[in-house]
């Protein structure tokens, strides 16, 4: 797909890699309609992106609750009239074992992790099957494939996002729109940070810089090829 003026949606887009993938890909031409729910952070990722004329605008938006969702959806098509990409970048991570988690832990990571990108999928799908080509772009976690005794919660989160990942992609077959599952391992974002733990630059992460060139390899394949689950992780070798 040629990324020059198709519109993206990417929930997680004030920080992080949500917020480098905004910019490499107004980079690319296209229109990016950045969701997350810090007002401020995302006006300083619109900032970063007016600066060298790219297109991009900001909504504020909790995509865990779904009246929001409806509305925010609604004010994207008012501003570019359609949708051709979403990108659910959006998540939290919690460490900790299953005993230990509070029951509201719990439902806030299903909410950020799980159901926040499925109600967005759900209300934005209508829009996407109107283009020529679409895309569903689901940025989960090695998380998905791999259990872990730490996260339990997370891994469940994660998982739970992997099987619909998959479910969807069957449920689109014979339409115009592409679904991907992306399963990164670790990298140099604050989602270790925001949950309380001192792990930024640990040798075991990856560059996000490194992962947003990926992601734009997956979005820009020909119109035929889909790169529909793609596993990524540090390399340690000589």
């Amino acid at each position: 797909m040629n990324l020059k003026n198709k519109v993206v949606v990417i929930t997680g887009a004030s920080q992080g890699l949500g917020k480098s993938l905004a910019i490499k890909l107004s980079k690319q031409g296209a229109k990016i309609a950045l969701l997350a729910r810090s007002e401020d952070k995302l006006k300083k990722t619109k900032k970063t992106i007016q600066s060298f004329k790219g297109i991009a605008e900001v909504f504020v938006c909790d995509i865990s609750k779904s009246d929001q969702i409806k509305s925010t959806v609604q004010s994207i098509l008012k501003k570019f009239k359609a949708i051709d990409i979403l990108v659910n970048n959006a998540g939290i991570w919690l460490e900790g074992s299953t005993e230990k988690s509070k029951p509201k832990e719990i439902e806030i990571m299903f909410q950020a992790n799980t159901l926040g990108a499925i109600y967005l999928t759900g209300a934005v799908m209508p829009y996407l099957k109107k283009q020529p080509q679409a895309t569903i772009l689901n940025i989960i976690s090695v998380g998905g494939v791999e259990p872990s005794k730490d996260w339990p919660i997370y891994t469940s989160s994660k998982y739970a996002m992997r099987g619909f990942t998959d479910s969807l992609k069957q449920e689109m077959q014979k339409t115009n729109i592409k679904v991907m599952g992306f399963y990164p391992g670790g990298m140099n974002t604050n989602i270790f940070i925001n949950a309380g733990k001192d792990a930024k630059n640990e040798p075991w992460m990856m560059n996000k810089e490194d992962i947003v060139e990926i992601l734009i390899f997956m979005l820009t394949q020909p119109k035929d090829i889909v790169i529909d689950h793609l596993e990524v992780r540090k390399f340690f070798g000589k």
